[in-house]
């Protein structure tokens, strides 16, 4: 999801990114804030006289701005993640609000608390701080700023709100699970969450379709993925716990030399089985050429097409020490089904999803689950 979004800046260090899709949002919003300034105008009792900016341009303020606070919002949840430990990728704007993309939530409750109230306490700061200016500056400053002031504060109150709802995976959702992990295991009390996250986004799904407004239908859609996945991933990482990646790995490597033609390793495909391979040179592994790579040269180019010309040089590496939820980790992260494990420089196995998957399947036959 985050890889198709652009990178605009930092904030406290941390990369700011533009998800593809906010580019769609932004002008939607800008639009629906413009031919609703009249009325946003006469619920704060500004006089739409006193308006100077052209409608459509305050509305584009107004989405900016928005989109700002839910930056905020996730920065706070950021600093104080980062705090406890977590190392943050990056804040991700993008259709329907912001992420912050961590490397995982702490298991401590107390900690999963503090960062899930962040975000809903700034919001609720920022909201105050926003309608009480407007409030107080009433006649000082200009009525198009007012106006903005008053829509964002209410708007970052809406936020807060909303995100304490408890339909996990929002912040509301995050700080039951933590109320709930100090009473039972962890996998337990998430099940619990998700569950009840599950329920709230059939009710919101079920609101939206007779009110019409799809936008709810959405959110109710992402919650309901998001609070399934997140059970799933947590379900995944403790079944796998106590693995690492020498008990999974194959240390019986096929590798194949950089200057084979691909045609002779398409017949090497067939034979082997494999999908891919690393890549030597002088017996010192330089990439690794996989059956996608393959796919990208027309049949008659392969018996004139070398594999140093198709492979990636990017090796992706796990130590065979490592616990294999990281490597899986890694191998999401980074968009690729497996990994070349190396110990002193030298290539001793490779690990695929498919042998993870195994591992999976065995230990959840030894549970009975």
């Amino acid at each position: 999801m985050f890889k198709n979004a652009i990178q605009i800046g930092k904030l406290w260090g941390i990369p700011l990114r533009l998800h593809y899709s906010f580019l769609i949002i932004l002008p939607f919003l800008a639009w629906a804030f413009g031919n609703n300034i009249r009325a946003l105008a006469e619920l704060a009792g500004i006089p739409l006289t006193s308006l100077g900016a052209n409608p459509y341009f305050l509305g584009f303020l107004m989405a900016i701005a928005l989109f700002t606070s839910v930056a905020l919002h996730e920065l706070s949840h950021s600093l104080v993640a980062r705090k406890k430990g977590v190392h943050i990728h990056s804040i991700n704007l993008m259709l329907f609000g912001g992420v912050a993309q961590m490397d995982e939530i702490p298991e401590d409750p107390k900690d999963e608390a503090m960062i899930a109230f962040a975000g809903p306490i700034l919001s609720l700061v920022l909201g105050g701080i926003l309608i009480g200016g407007a409030t107080l500056f009433r006649g000082v400053i200009v009525a198009d700023m007012q106006l903005m002031f008053l829509y964002l504060g209410w708007m970052n109150l809406f936020l807060a709100v909303f995100n304490l709802i408890p339909a996990f995976p929002t912040d509301g959702g995050r700080v039951l699970r933590a109320i709930l992990a100090g009473r039972m295991p962890f996998l337990q009390a998430t099940k619990i969450a998700a569950t009840i996250g599950k329920g709230f986004a059939f009710a919101f799904g079920i609101l939206g379709l007779l009110t019409a407004n799809f936008i709810l239908v959405f959110i109710a859609f992402f919650i309901y993925i998001g609070a399934s996945q997140e059970y799933q991933t947590l379900f995944i990482k403790n079944t796998l716990e106590g693995f690492r990646v020498s008990d999974l790995m194959t240390e019986d490597v096929k590798v194949v030399d950089e200057e084979t033609v691909v045609s002779e390793l398409v017949d090497r495909m067939f034979v082997e089985r494999h999908s891919g391979y690393p890549v030597t040179r002088n017996g010192e592994v330089i990439g690794l050429v996989t059956m996608g790579d393959v796919r990208r040269v027309e049949p008659e180019m392969q018996s004139q097409t070398r594999v140093r010309e198709i492979m990636s040089s990017n090796i992706i590496k796990a130590d065979p020490n490592e616990d294999i939820y990281l490597a899986l980790r890694r191998m999401s992260q980074e968009d690729v089904g497996r990994l070349m494990v190396m110990k002193g420089g030298q290539l001793v196995g490779i690990i695929t999803r498919s042998d993870i998957m195994k591992g999976f399947r065995l230990r959840e036959m030894q549970s009975g689950t």
